[in-house]
């Protein structure tokens, strides 16, 4: 395998010089760069473009410009733009703010696209998959710039206005509380009569929760009680079982409940540190969390002993999550909170949940934007490699043996469903990258987009070789693991 991916990136290396130096020839016709100084009015004209054209090396022809650029780029030097700045420092910059965003949009886009496109595969043909094949269709033809101004319209403006004052009225949450109930009793599948009482007791839920927050004023002022955070406690205990093995083996579903009910009493123990930490403490709960579900699943797992530790380190996990959810919530204030300009507001102080909401609502938006059109397409290929994943003959064999479902699916359908979804959200690393270009001009994001555009309206050739390199580095290296999650999922690739 070392020696594979090795013979991949020396391939690599000849097509990564030959698209530079076309794009820096390309940059470099494109335009004219002393056109801003040719137009000055200063008595001193000449005498300007002069300097500017020693200081851009104009003189030399740009196949000599571009082996000094690409000799500096082995040692990090990416030139100087032309207003004689360093590009590596406002690279850096830029990569900062685009990976918050790319980063954030990728991972969203593929968990849910993965979850979206199992549970339609499960439920081919049911209310739920026809209504998410047409999402997915919708969301995957949309124009990401008109996206992005949708929801900069109503998911900022107007929700902010309605955050102002948020009220709720009867039927407004009998219409949601039914369209939750119509929504889980798709995921749920079966013949009517078996939807039917799902779909009537989620939507009372659903309504009496909604009518309950409305009533107490909970959208002003946001929190979850220590009886609502065991609940989930309890719940995500279950639901870790259930995600592993079924709920008869009892040593695996006490591992996973009394550990989601230790991450509880922890959570209110170590509450203290929740206050006001820092990113440490934060990885050091998780540890902490992972730990608990490990010594647990271990304990009581006996012969089921892999499987607990599963079940149980998911749960605490989960745990965690919602005690850090409260948190953040709970530091919610009223107010038009949703932010439609920049990644951040400007010397933002405040309690670390403070300033983490301030990130969250500047990166909700642009984020989604890009997640909603990449989650599409994972949804979908998920959707058709699963569908002939579960009709293969090991599958159906798994399923004569009186496998459970659950297992079924997830342990031995989605790992090989996964090889060709992990070459597509490979290869739509580009994809998100462009429509990042696009997203952080439509949200004021200052950025890798902000740097390729500026780039090629100045004819400035070494900021938009900087993007190239980055993008194209990132994408080598995203093949480059993709050979080995080939390799992790088939073992057949690995022996090869």
């Amino acid at each position: 395998m070392f020696f594979f991916i090795l013979r991949r990136f020396a391939v690599t290396v000849p097509i990564l010089a030959a698209s530079t130096f076309l794009v820096f020839g390309l940059v470099t016709i494109s335009g004219d760069p002393l056109a801003q100084y040719r137009t000055s009015q200063s008595p001193n004209r000449a005498q300007i473009i002069a300097q500017a054209r020693d200081r851009l090396d104009l003189d030399r022809a740009f196949p000599a410009r571009y082996w000094d650029w690409l000799k500096g780029v082995v040692r990090l030097d990416f030139g100087q733009n032309k207003g004689g700045q360093e590009v590596y420092p406002i690279l850096k910059d830029a990569l900062v703010t685009t990976f918050r965003l790319v980063m954030l949009a990728t991972v969203l886009s593929i968990i849910i696209g993965l979850v979206i496109g199992i549970i339609s595969a499960v439920r081919q043909y049911s209310a739920f998959d026809y209504g998410t094949t047409f999402a997915s269709f919708l969301f995957y033809s949309l124009p990401v710039f008109w996206l992005a101004v949708l929801l900069k319209q109503f998911g900022a403006i107007e929700l902010n206005d309605y955050l102002e004052q948020p009220t709720l009225s009867f039927t407004v949450a009998v219409a949601v509380g039914v369209m939750t109930g119509f929504v889980i009793s798709t995921v749920t599948g079966g013949p009517w009569r078996r939807r039917l009482p799902v779909l009537a007791v989620t939507a009372v839920i659903s309504t009496a929760l909604l009518l309950l927050a409305d009533s107490t004023d909970w959208i002003l002022n946001p929190g979850l009680s220590p009886v609502a955070v065991g609940v989930s406690a309890a719940i995500a205990g279950v639901l870790a079982t259930m995600a592993f093995a079924p709920l008869s083996k009892r040593t695996v579903l006490v591992s996973g409940v009394a550990s989601a009910m230790i991450g509880f009493v922890g959570s209110l123990v170590f509450h203290g540190w929740l206050d006001e930490p820092s990113w440490v403490d934060l990885f050091q709960l998780l540890a902490m969390s992972l730990l608990v579900g490990v010594i647990v699943g271990a304990a009581v797992g006996g012969i089921e002993r892999a499987t607990a530790i599963k079940a149980g380190t998911t749960a605490t996990v989960f745990v965690g999550l919602v005690v850090v959810a409260d948190e953040f919530i709970s530091a919610w204030k009223p107010g038009r909170t949703i932010a439609t300009v920049g990644p951040q507001t400007a010397n933002i102080k405040g309690t670390f949940w403070e300033r983490m909401i301030d990130y969250a609502s500047h990166q909700v938006l642009p984020s989604l934007a890009l997640a909603l059109i990449g989650l599409a397409t994972y949804a979908r290929f998920t959707r058709a490699s699963m569908l002939e994943t579960l009709n293969s003959d090991y599958v159906r064999t798994a399923k004569a043996k009186g496998l459970p479902a659950t297992q079924v699916v997830l342990r031995h359908g989605f790992r090989t469903a996964l090889i060709p979804v992990t070459t597509v959200i490979t290869l739509s690393f580009a994809t998100v990258i462009e429509g990042a270009t696009i997203t952080e001009r439509v949200f004021g994001w200052s950025g890798m987009g902000t740097l390729f555009v500026k780039g090629l309206s100045d004819v400035d050739p070494y900021p938009v070789m900087a993007f190239l390199v980055v993008v194209s580095v990132s994408i080598v290296f995203l093949n480059a693991l993709t050979d080995v999650l080939y390799a992790y999922l088939d073992p057949r690739i690995r022996n090869e």
